[in-house]
C-alpha cells in the first residue's frame, strides 16, 4: 500500500480510472500513476485536496468524472480497510460533497422559488399559468438555476429531498399571491411521483392551503428513465383527485413517445432544442408537426418551451401551438410577472413562395466540413469523434472540392487531404425545380454518397437525404399550413378557402363529410400509432378513389375527420364514397387484435364496448338551401354526422326534408386482397431466385404494392439480399443477407403452421410509413418447409390497389 500513498505521513487522493483515455491533464496536475488505472494526488491539507478536486473539476469530463473512483487517505487510515472501502465513491460525488457540503444539511433556507408565465397564443397572450422554477443560493457562488441545483444534488443524494422541499414552498406561494384559476405546474422527479405516500402527501398540502386541485398541474420531469406504466399508473391516481398532467421536455431526452402513449397527460411541453429555429430545420418541422398531430388525436394542449425570438413564436402559431412559454414573454422572477411582452404581429408573405421552385434550406441538415488546409490529425479527431460518419466534404475557401472518406482518414499511413480527397457525384443548387430534382433521384438513386446543397455563390451549406427530397416532390407542398403533416391533404386555411368560393360561385356545391366511429376510444385502446395508420388507411383510400375525379377537392380538417368538396351529388359520387367505406372496414380489421374482430367490438379501460371500423358520412347538398359560408355547412355537416352516429354500423345521412339515411353494408370480412397477394408471392416463389438486386424487377412492375421481398432459409436466417421495388430506391435499405429473423412472428408463425400470414399493419422502421407483412412456406419435393418467403406491403399501395380492384368490378 506505500507504494500507492507514498510516505506514512503523507495525505493522498487516489483515483481509479479503467478507461482507455484518461485525461491527459491529469500529470499536469500534480497526479502520478502509479499502478494500471490506478493515479496518486498528494496534499498537505483540505485546501490541498480542494485545489486538487477543483482542478479536476475542470480537467475532466463528466462522464470520465462518473467512471471514476475516488478515495482519499492518510496514515490514520491505513490500518482499517473496511473504513477505506467505505469512503470509496466517484469522482463526481466527492467533488460535490467537498465542494457543495452544504447540500448535505439543512438547505430549504437557500431555496428560491422563481415564476415563469404560461400564455395562451389563441387568447393574444393572456397568462394562464405559472410554472415553478428551482433556485438554490450557494453561499460560495452565484444562484444556481434548476437544472444544475438538481444535478448536484443529485450526485450528493438529496434530488428527493429538494423536488419536495421545492413544490412545498412553491404550493405555499400559489395560495398566497396567485389567483384561482391561474395553474401553477410543479416540477416532479419521477422517483417522487411513483410513491402513493408522496402522491398523497401533495394533495392534503393542497387542500391544507385551499388550493383548487385543477389549479395545480403536475409536471413530469425527464430526468431519469422510469417505466411509462408506473408513470401512467401514478398520474391516473392524481387525476383521480382532478390533478392535471403535463410531460416536459417532449422530444429529447426520457420523455418519448412511448411516455405519451402512454401518459395521458392533460399538457405537453416541446422541447426547447426542437422548437428553436424550428422553421429552419425541415427535420425539426416534421418532428414538431408530428407531435402537434399526435397531441390533436388525444386531446393534449401543447406548449412550447423556450421562445426567445418573434419567428420561433410565429412559427409555433402557425404549426396550431396553443400556450407558450420562455425569455421573450418574461424571465423567471421571484415575483409573478403581471405583464408579458405582446405577441409579435403576424406577417403576411408579400410573395407566394414558387410553385415551381424549391428551397432545398428546408429540407437540409447541416454536416461538418473540413477545410483542404487543415491536417491529417484534425479530421483524425473529427472522425474519432463522430462514430456515425462515413465521409465529410472538404472545401477551399467554402467552395467544395470533393470528400474525404473515414477509411483514408483514419489510415495510419501519412496523407494530405488534397490528395485523398474523392469526386463528389451529387452538388445540388439551393433551389432547383421539382423536374431537375426527380431527374437527379431517377439517376442517382442506387448511390451512397451523400448529396451536398451548395448556395448561389458555390460555397457548401449542408447535405440533404434522398428520401426527403422524394418526399418534399410527392407531397408537393406549397406551405407548411396548407397540408397534413400525416396525411398531406390539404387543411385548414386552404381547404376553408376552397370551400367559400364554391359557395360563392353559382355552380352546385356539395360538402360530404367523413368521420371515423369511436376514434378516440380506438386510440386509447390501441395507441396513437395504430391510430395514425388507421386514418392514414382511410385518407389513402378517399386519395385513390377519386384520383380521377376533377371536380371533387378531398382534405383532411384534422383528427379523423374528412371532406370531399364536389360539384354533384350524384348516384356514381355517393355509390363510390359508401364503397371506400366497406373496403376501409375489410381492410381495417388489420388494425384490431384477432379476438376484437371475431366478436365485433373493442372494449376500453372503462369496460365500454365500441363497434369496429365504422364511419359516418354527412352530405349536405343545399337542398334545404344554399350555405352562406363555410360555417354554415360545417354546422350542418355537424349536426347530420350527428343523426348518423346515433345509427348502428356505418351510416351515410343525405341532406333533406327529412334527410335520407342509408346504412352502408360492410358485408362479410373481404379477404380478397389477401388472397390476391398470397398468389402473388406464390407465383414469386415459384421462379428461380438468387442474389441479383434486380432479379425481381419485372415482378414488382406486375405487383407494385410490394416494396421488398426477401427470403429465410429454414433456420430463419436470409439467403440472399433484399429486392427491392425500384419505386421504393433511396426508402429502403439493400442488404439484409445473414441476418437472423428466426425472432419474427411471421417466421415463427409459418414455420409452426406451414400457413402464409399476414400480419397486422404497422409502422415501418425501414420506410417510415405503415404496412403489412405477407410471408409463405417454401417447400423441398419431401413435402418439408425449407424457408419462407416474405414481402412487405406499403399500406398507400394497398389501398391504391384495393380502388383499383373495386373499380374494376363496377
Amino acid at each position: 500500500m506505500s507504494d500507492l500513498t507514498g510516505q506514512p505521513d503523507d495525505k493522498a487522493l487516489l483515483l481509479r480510472y479503467e478507461g482507455a483515455l484518461p485525461p491527459q491533464e491529469w500529470e499536469s496536475i500534480g497526479g502520478e500513476r502509479v499502478a494500471t488505472g490506478v493515479w496518486r494526488f498528494p496534499f498537505q491539507d483540505e485546501a490541498g485536496l480542494l485545489w486538487h478536486l477543483d482542478a479536476l473539476a475542470s480537467a475532466t469530463d463528466p462522464q470520465t468524472q462518473r467512471e471514476t473512483l475516488a478515495l482519499t487517505l492518510d496514515a490514520a487510515d491505513r490500518p482499517d480497510a473496511a473504513g477505506q472501502l467505505a469512503n470509496t465513491r466517484s469522482l463526481d460525488v466527492l467533488i460535490i460533497r467537498k465542494r457543495y457540503g452544504w447540500l448535505l444539511g439543512d438547505f430549504e433556507h437557500r431555496i428560491r422559488i422563481h415564476f415563469q408565465p404560461i400564455l395562451d397564443l389563441n387568447a393574444e397572450g393572456q397568462i394562464v399559468a405559472y410554472e415553478a422554477l428551482c433556485r438554490l443560493v450557494d453561499p460560495m457562488g452565484p444562484l444556481l438555476a434548476g437544472g444544475q441545483a438538481f444535478a448536484l444534488a443529485s450526485a450528493a443524494g438529496r434530488a428527493g429531498d429538494l423536488d419536495v422541499a421545492c413544490q412545498g414552498l412553491a404550493l405555499a406561494r400559489k395560495a398566497a399571491g396567485i389567483a384561482r384559476g391561474v395553474a401553477v405546474f410543479l416540477n416532479v422527479l419521477p422517483q417522487n411521483l411513483l410513491q402513493a405516500r408522496w402522491r398523497q402527501r401533495i394533495v392534503e398540502r393542497m387542500d391544507e392551503l385551499g388550493i383548487d386541485h385543477k389549479d395545480v398541474v403536475i409536471e413530469v420531469v425527464e430526468s431519469e428513465q422510469a417505466d411509462p406504466l408506473e408513470l401512467a399508473a401514478a398520474c391516473d391516481d392524481l387525476r383521480r383527485a382532478d390533478v392535471r398532467i403535463a410531460l416536459d421536455d417532449i422530444g429529447a431526452g426520457f420523455n418519448g413517445l412511448s411516455t405519451l402513449a402512454a401518459v395521458r397527460a392533460d399538457f405537453i411541453k416541446i422541447d426547447r432544442g426542437l422548437v428553436h429555429q424550428a422553421q429552419r430545420s425541415r427535420v425539426r418541422t416534421v418532428l414538431m408537426e408530428a407531435l402537434v398531430s399526435m397531441a390533436q388525436r388525444l386531446g393534449t394542449r401543447v406548449i412550447a418551451e423556450g421562445l426567445e425570438r418573434p419567428e420561433d413564436i410565429l412559427f409555433c402559431r402557425e404549426m396550431a401551438i396553443g400556450y407558450a412559454q420562455g425569455y421573450y414573454f418574461a424571465m423567471p422572477a421571484e415575483r409573478p410577472a403581471t405583464e408579458v411582452a405582446p405577441l409579435p404581429p403576424r406577417v403576411a408573405r408579400t410573395t407566394p413562395r414558387s410553385m415551381f421552385r424549391i428551397d432545398l434550406t428546408q429540407l437540409m441538415e447541416s454536416a461538418p466540413s473540413l477545410d483542404v488546409s487543415q491536417s491529417q490529425d484534425a479530421a483524425r479527431r473529427l472522425f474519432l469523434d463522430q462514430a456515425n460518419l462515413s465521409s465529410v466534404v472538404l472545401t477551399d475557401d467554402g467552395h467544395p472540392l470533393g470528400l474525404l472518406h473515414r477509411g483514408l482518414a483514419l489510415s495510419p499511413a501519412p496523407i494530405s487531404l488534397g490528395s485523398a480527397c474523392k469526386p463528389i457525384r451529387h452538388v445540388l443548387p439551393v433551389e432547383a425545380s421539382p423536374a431537375s430534382l426527380a431527374r437527379r433521384l431517377f439517376q442517382g438513386r442506387r448511390e451512397g454518397d451523400p448529396w451536398i446543397v451548395v448556395s448561389r455563390e458555390g460555397k457548401y451549406l449542408g447535405n440533404v437525404v434522398p428520401a426527403m427530397l422524394m418526399a418534399s416532390l410527392m407531397s408537393n407542398r406549397s406551405g407548411r399550413d396548407e397540408t397534413h403533416p400525416l396525411t398531406q391533404l390539404p387543411t385548414g386555411p386552404a381547404l376553408r378557402h376552397v370551400l367559400e368560393n364554391r359557395l360563392a360561385a353559382e355552380s352546385p356545391c356539395v360538402l360530404v363529410y367523413v368521420d371515423l366511429d369511436h376514434f378516440k376510444a380506438y386510440n386509447d385502446c390501441y395507441g396513437f400509432i395504430r391510430g395514425d395508420a388507421m386514418i392514414r388507411l382511410l385518407s389513402e383510400l378517399l386519395r385513390h378513389a377519386f384520383a380521377e375525379w376533377p371536380d371533387i377537392y378531398l382534405g383532411h380538417i384534422g383528427g379523423d375527420d374528412f371532406v370531399l368538396i364536389s360539384g354533384t351529388d350524384d348516384d356514381a359520387m355517393l355509390a363510390r364514397v359508401r364503397n371506400v367505406i366497406a373496403r376501409f372496414h375489410s381492410l381495417a380489421l388489420r388494425l384490431y387484435d384477432e379476438i376484437d374482430v371475431r366478436r365485433g367490438y373493442f372494449s376500453t379501460e372503462t369496460d365500454s364496448a365500441y363497434t369496429i371500423a365504422n364511419v359516418s358520412v354527412a352530405v349536405v347538398n343545399g337542398s334545404t338551401g344554399r350555405p352562406a359560408t363555410a360555417a354554415v355547412a360545417a354546422e350542418r355537416a355537424a349536426a347530420m354526422k350527428k343523426m348518423a352516429k346515433a345509427e348502428a354500423g356505418s351510416v351515410m345521412v343525405k341532406e333533406g326534408c327529412p334527410p335520407v339515411i342509408t346504412h352502408i353494408d360492410s358485408g362479410q370480412q373481404d379477404d380478397s386482397w389477401e388472397e390476391n397477394a398470397i398468389s402473388a408471392l406464390q407465383q414469386i416463389g415459384s421462379q428461380p431466385r438468387k442474389a441479383d438486386p434486380h432479379l425481381l424487377d419485372a415482378d414488382f412492375a406486375h405487383y407494385p404494392y410490394f416494396e421488398v421481398v426477401f427470403e429465410l432459409d429454414a433456420e430463419g436466417v436470409q439467403r440472399y439480399p433484399n429486392w427491392l421495388n425500384p419505386d421504393m430506391y433511396g426508402r429502403i435499405k439493400a442488404g439484409g443477407q445473414g441476418t437472423d429473423r428466426a425472432h419474427q412472428s411471421y417466421f415463427r408463425s409459418v414455420m409452426a403452421t406451414g400457413q402464409p400470414y399476414v400480419s397486422p399493419i404497422y409502422l415501418s422502421s425501414a420506410t417510415e410509413d405503415f404496412c403489412l407483412t405477407v410471408a409463405l412456406p417454401l417447400f423441398v419435393p419431401a413435402g418439408e418447409v425449407s424457408g419462407i418467403l416474405v414481402a412487405d406491403i406499403n399500406i398507400a399501395s394497398l389501398a391504391e390497389w384495393a380502388i383499383r380492384q373495386e373499380a374494376a368490378s363496377e
